[in-house]
């Protein structure tokens, strides 16, 4: 089962993309290079992945499991809540070597449920608490896809 995780290339730069609807920004640019080119969505199950996708080959990723949601459609879904034992959402820094960066608190909407073949979008925001304090927030819309 494709578990939560957020993927984000490390550097020093400024967020960029040229779809004002898919944005990643906040204070963890002053850590991570958040800048990339597109974003896919890939939905497995009742997980949702969304890949904000560098030039350099290290993908921003949000993956979101929401099982056992009644209202996921409109609704702000608890990233650091726990289904299963698992939290909804883990933040990971991939380079190199790939880090696991604890969510304080975090939160991400859909515009509606999930399904294969139709444009979701959204926002989420998360509060680091690994690095101390950084904020990572992020827009998106994509056409959901099958793996």
């Amino acid at each position: 089962m494709i578990r939560r995780a957020f993927v984000i290339a490390a550097s020093l730069s400024m967020p960029s993309c040229g779809d004002s609807s898919n944005q990643l920004y906040g204070s963890a640019s002053q850590l991570y290079d958040l800048s990339f080119n597109s974003v896919t969505i890939v939905m497995q199950g009742d997980s949702v992945s969304i890949e904000y996708i560098g030039s350099q080959g290290d993908p921003a990723i949000l993956v979101v499991d929401f099982a056992n949601i009644v209202n996921v459609a409109n609704s702000s879904i608890d990233l650091t809540q726990l289904d299963s034992g698992q939290p909804r959402g883990v933040l990971q820094s991939v380079g190199t070597v790939t880090t696991d960066l604890s969510i304080e608190q975090g939160t991400v909407v859909f515009n509606e449920i999930p399904k294969v073949g139709s444009n979701l979008s959204g926002h989420f925001a998360a509060t680091l608490s690994d690095p101390a304090g950084y904020t990572l927030d992020g827009n998106f819309s994509a056409t959901v896809e099958a793996p």
